[in-house]
């Protein structure tokens, strides 16, 4: 093989290596850096042969573990995104806040299928989901806040508990809840696990 045919060979297989080692590294940092610009702890694990495809939002896995989190609660497009292209998704969120809402957990996991699996469990006051809208929460203003403020009377901030447990669908990116339960003091509350999806997911 000639010198230069070598040394060009050479040069591939160097910034090959160095490409995996060096990419998974960046976007690992940059995820954390998102969900811990308020607060909190996260470790992010990510996985792509060749690691390129990270640059696409492509990869074998995307695993987060992380806690004590602050983050905004907006309804947002798209924010299956930077997850559609992955194999597994495993994403494990302790004790973080989110508007009004205080969530104790948060699970995500998807594992080669099409939908994914969201576990959610917390609490909020009375007063803070009524500020939180009625429209997000997929259920008619009045009778929500007469079903919560009825059972919690005479104190609006006494805990509401929060209990959600989902099959969500990624519709071109959009969270879309295809099956499962939740309650929100035992009212039903679709919604609700697709806003507490978001917060999370658009920092990924």
């Amino acid at each position: 093989m000639p010198r230069w045919a070598f040394a060009a060979v050479a040069a591939i297989v160097f910034v090959l290596v160095g490409s995996q080692l060096l990419i998974p590294n960046l976007a690992e940092r940059q995820v954390e850096e998102r969900l811990t610009e308020n607060g909190g702890r996260a470790e992010v694990r990510l996985g792509a042969v060749p690691a390129l495809r990270l640059l696409l939002g492509d990869g074998e896995r995307f695993e987060v573990e992380a806690s004590g989190l602050e983050l905004d609660l907006e309804q947002r497009v798209g924010v299956f995104d930077r997850l559609d292209g992955f194999s597994v998704v495993d994403v494990s969120v302790a004790d973080f806040g989110a508007g009004p809402l205080e969530m104790e957990h948060f699970e995500l996991n998807r594992d080669g299928g099409s939908t994914y699996r969201m576990l959610a469990s917390g609490e909020a006051s009375a007063q803070g989901l009524a500020e939180l809208g009625f429209e997000s929460l997929d259920l008619p203003g009045e009778s929500f806040l007469d079903l919560i403020l009825g059972e919690f009377l005479p104190d609006p901030n006494l805990a509401v508990p929060i209990d959600l447990d989902m099959e969500l669908w990624s519709d071109d990116g959009r969270v879309q809840v295809v099956s499962g339960g939740g309650t929100v003091a035992g009212v039903p509350a679709g919604s609700l696990a697709q806003l507490i999806t978001s917060a999370i997911v658009v920092r990924l």
